[in-house]
């Protein structure tokens, strides 16, 4: 996809999101006592985090000097669209409750991306002595999306505790992030169901990249090598 297309991807997702953040606002500010105001903040942070994602570039290009390329950023972008305004504000994983298995699938195909993206990033000219061994980068690529996966799922029972929300979808009666004094929570084997499989998604995930790039190992060496 040309730089073009990718930079229109952006705008769109920024005007989207800033829609839905100052309708968010309008509705906390006239409508106060006949909404969820607990909803509404908590909307309002993902929208917030979402903005940062989307000025994430500009502020590392600015202040570290860090480039990140433009088509895995564009990719990393609509993941936090889909998680966070998607998923989170208009409530697709209460809607549905498939959605965050995709997203754990579609984040498994991406880390190991950006583990490839910090390897040319710390290592610079002498990443390419790492490329040469095509079973060390497989193991690195899976090892480096199973980490952020577990970091990922910490910060969510750290959400969970301290927000009283349903990111790790504990509640037999919602899928949804925001629950209710009526949900009931699930009990024992059965509440350890979503970290696992969030986990073993994530597995899934860097392992379809990690067989692919071992299969064409010498192919993708060779063109890295020609840059």
């Amino acid at each position: 996809m040309s730089e073009k297309k990718l930079l229109i991807i952006k705008k769109i997702l920024y005007v989207i999101t800033m829609v839905l953040a100052v309708t968010n606002i309008l509705v906390m500010f006239f409508f106060k006592d006949k909404v969820d105001m607990g909803k509404r903040i908590f909307c309002f942070v993902q929208y917030t985090f979402m903005l940062l994602v989307l000025s994430a570039p500009d502020l590392l290009k600015r202040w570290f000097k860090i480039t990140i390329p433009l088509g895995l950023y564009i990719i990393i972008a609509l993941f936090a669209f889909n998680a966070l305004v998607l998923g989170e504000t208009l409530n697709f994983y209460g809607k549905y409750p498939w959605w965050d298995s995709v997203l754990h699938f579609h984040s498994g195909v991406i880390l190991p991306f950006v583990a490839l993206w910090l390897i040319n990033l710390i290592m610079e000219k002498n990443s390419k002595y790492i490329y040469m061994n095509k079973y060390f980068l497989s193991l690195f690529i899976i090892m480096f999306s199973l980490g952020t996966g577990a970091i990922w799922e910490i910060c969510e029972y750290t959400s969970d505790e301290l927000f009283h929300t349903n990111s790790q979808q504990y509640m037999e009666t919602t899928s949804g992030t925001m629950i209710s004094d009526d949900d009931i929570p699930l009990k024992g084997h059965e509440a350890l169901q979503d970290t696992m499989k969030d986990l073993a998604l994530d597995l899934a995930g860097s392992v379809v990249i990690a067989v692919y790039g071992f299969v064409r190992h010498d192919h993708l060496q060779k063109n890295i090598i020609e840059r």
